[in-house]
């Protein structure tokens, strides 16, 4: 019998048999887990939700899933420090991920660790350089500290990808008022109120640039 033959038969024996039982009596563990902690943490129990969750950490290392979910836990339940660790265990299992960057941006904001934050939205842009929560916080921060050069260049980015996003146009209404190009800014404080007519800073900018 041939060797092609013989592996043919193997992969049909292996399908028919299933996955291995250790196998799905890990995935079973593993999703019973996930639920018992997702319901603690919808009745707002995160110290439950949270040991449920190292029980079968401590069991399966190098679990995205388990290290990602701890992190929010735990910033969930303000302690912010193991929050900001277990992200960064999330991060070294996957080091494409950018949703872990994301989720340590909240216990660095709890913190006030504004350099921090920088740098992990540098790093997203890094890897994306159009994602929407990194260039919009980006320009932010930089609005704030009134650089509004910096500003304007990832807002700009955003505009192009979404022109009627609103809160991307109401910052580079600001933005381009407090670079002196009124007509810019008033186009797009008209853009904004388009999108929230109610928004009362759209509404005070555009009558600043009358």
């Amino acid at each position: 019998m041939s060797i092609t033959r013989i592996s043919g038969m193997l992969f049909l024996l292996l399908w028919v048999l299933g996955p291995a039982p250790a196998l799905c009596a890990q995935t079973d563990e593993k999703v019973q887990a996930f639920a018992a902690s997702t319901n603690e943490e919808t009745a707002k129990n995160y110290t439950n939700a949270i040991q449920i969750m190292k029980t079968i950490n401590e069991k399966y290392h190098s679990d995205y899933l388990i290290s990602l979910r701890l992190g929010w836990l735990h910033y969930l339940s303000k302690d912010y420090e193991s929050s900001i660790r277990y992200y960064q265990e999330a991060e070294k299992i996957s080091d494409n991920s950018i949703e872990s960057l994301l989720g340590i941006t909240y216990p660095y904001a709890e913190l006030k660790k504004w350099d921090q934050i920088q740098d992990v939205y540098n790093t997203i842009l890094s890897k994306d350089k159009l994602n929407y929560a990194a260039n919009l916080r980006l320009g932010q921060i930089y609005y704030h500290r009134a650089n509004y050069v910096l500003a304007k260049k990832y807002f700009t980015v955003l505009y192009e990808q979404f022109p009627s996003d609103y809160e991307t146009n109401l910052y580079l209404g600001w933005t381009y008022y407090y670079l002196g190009a009124r007509s810019k800014a008033q186009f797009h404080f008209v853009n904004a109120m388009s999108m929230n007519g109610s928004d009362t800073s759209a509404l005070k900018g555009w009558g600043l640039t009358k």
